[in-house]
């Protein structure tokens, strides 16, 4: 009785699908097809401004922009064209189709790497990483769509808003801008990775569409003189979308597994470090070292976590993730011995009197933080050198003084001292107060006995090419006594034509006397 019943369904179903295929105008739908395979100029001039439009949000970081690109965006024409001509079997068809996109694909990837070599915005942002790593949902993505644009295509219903939303789900456009992007920055990987997005969308649209446009009744027979059978070109896409879903399924599961490591991670280090009026978690990160996972954790707390303690966190963690984990625990101490004295605060549930550190304990602390915010006013002010770090802890209501010394022509605007001090206080947990001076960012520049300049000033130079916004929105004074024009004018020389400085932006001075050492000042043209 059960296999009554399949077969009685399986037939209604049939019956369904061949109702269905009925009202399908087959040959309609295939002229409109063959009529748009070829690409107007129209089409070409839409789709270098979607690709364009692409690039930009994506170097904006906009998502907004790059959804826009989507809709604009005439590609996933050649797309559904290419794929019901492989159900139909027109080889001719296809060959003009495939011809259509190679030129697409061509022209937007060359367009996007010109602009972006171009373009003074070259920094990948997440709208570009999150296109570089393609996963099989993007596969089922992609399948999904190209089958709900093949049905409104054959149905007539809803087809202007079904493509506007098929277009805006596959994201066929962007990948082209990313592969771009990697291609005009000379990221390689960059560039790989997004164009296996845009060819897994490609390969899951065909044959998803492939699928509907068989199902809705399109045939061999609509063509005069097809060539080879559906099954054998169904073979071909599927064993091409088979080859594709290695890399993805491999992907998906890494990022499956690095999510679920966060997590542990995070639960583990929270459950350990936050402490009631004792330390908190501020951040962390990890990565594979060898044959162990290095888990780095930055924490404020009112005193050193001991070594046993972070033993423990790294066993807790060795066996949650099942590897081996080595911890580093960056600790940031957000309050002096005066502020803490006579508090009881809590660790592990039980009440522990802040008790007074030695000597060395009390270096090492200090050691630590100033070395921390050392980095964090490097990694700011850079390329210009930071030293001569200090920090003072004055009374229990005052910020925090940091003092400093950069190597820099000229002093910390207004607006830098507050963004500086606004970042140390996001990253200690307490208010901050800087007294940074300045002294000369080049030392007195050295000549050989012909009044060539010297390897070790050629050296010191080449900070000019790291310089924000480049060379050209800062002004060179060159000084030097009297006695010492060939010298002047060697450096000179290496200023143009080593480092591509233009003679306008360079000042030369010439100071009293004959005796003194040739100096080298930049300076912002707005100081």
């Amino acid at each position: 009785m059960a296999g009554i019943g399949t077969a009685f369904h399986r037939g209604m179903m049939k019956a369904y699908l061949a109702m269905k295929a009925d009202m399908v105008q087959h040959r309609e739908v295939i002229k409109e097809v063959v009529a748009s395979v070829d690409g107007s100029w129209v089409y070409y001039v839409m789709l270098i401004l979607a690709g364009v439009i692409a690039l930009l949000g994506l170097l904006l970081n906009s998502v907004a922009v790059v959804i826009g690109a989507m809709l604009i965006s005439p590609l996933m024409g050649p797309i559904i064209s290419a794929s019901l001509s492989f159900t139909i079997g027109d080889l001719a068809l296809v060959r003009r189709t495939f011809r259509t996109l190679g030129t697409s694909i061509a022209l937007t990837v060359a367009v996007s790497a010109l602009i972006t070599f171009l373009s003074p915005l070259k920094e990948p942002t997440v709208e570009i990483l999150s296109r570089v790593r393609p996963n099989i949902l993007d596969l089922f993505i992609a399948a999904l769509s190209g089958g709900a644009g093949a049905v409104a295509l054959c149905t007539k219903r809803n087809y202007l808003i079904t493509s506007t939303g098929v277009a805006v789900a596959t994201a066929v456009i962007p990948p082209l801008s990313v592969t771009g992007y990697g291609l005009g920055t000379w990221q390689p990987m960059l560039a790989l990775g997004g164009f296996l997005l845009f060819f897994t969308n490609f390969v899951a649209i065909i044959l998803s569409s492939d699928i509907i446009f068989f199902i809705l009744g399109f045939r061999t027979s609509h063509v005069e003189a097809p060539q080879y059978s559906h099954r054998t070109r169904l073979a071909v896409i599927t064993t091409v979308l088979t080859l594709i879903s290695v890399p993805l399924i491999y992907t998906l599961g890494s990022d499956v597994t690095r999510i679920k490591n966060e997590k542990r991670i995070e639960r583990v280090l929270r459950s350990r470090l936050d402490r009631e009026l004792a330390s908190r978690l501020t951040g962390y990160r990890f990565r594979q070292e060898g044959k162990d996972l290095l888990v780095m954790a930055s924490v404020n707390t009112v005193r050193f976590l001991p070594k046993p303690a972070q033993k423990e966190i790294e066993k807790e963690l060795t066996q949650g993730l099942r590897r081996p984990v080595r911890l580093e625990l960056e600790q940031v101490i957000v309050a002096s011995e005066s502020q803490l004295r006579g508090q009881t605060t809590k660790v592990g549930g039980s009440p522990v009197q802040a008790v007074k550190e030695s000597p060395a304990e009390l270096a090492a602390r200090t050691r630590s933080l100033v070395a921390r915010i050392e980095r964090e006013l490097a990694g700011a002010l850079t390329p210009f050198a930071v030293s001569g770090t200090t920090v003072s802890f004055s009374g229990d209501q005052e910020p925090l003084l940091v003092s400093a010394t950069l190597a820099r022509d000229y002093v910390l605007s207004d607006d830098e001292r507050l963004l500086l001090s606004r970042q140390l206080q996001q990253t200690l947990g307490v208010p901050v107060r800087l007294a940074i001076g300045v002294a000369p960012m080049l030392p007195p520049m050295v000549f050989a006995g012909d009044g060539s300049l010297a390897s070790e000033s050629k050296n010191e130079l080449e900070v000019v090419r790291s310089l924000p916004e480049g060379p050209s929105a800062f002004r060179f004074v060159v000084a030097g006594p009297k006695g010492s024009g060939r010298k002047l004018s060697s450096l000179e020389r290496y200023l143009a034509e080593q480092l591509a400085i233009p003679a306008q932006a360079v000042t030369t001075t010439r100071l009293p006397g004959r005796v003194g050492a040739v100096t080298l000042r930049v300076m912002r043209n707005d100081k």
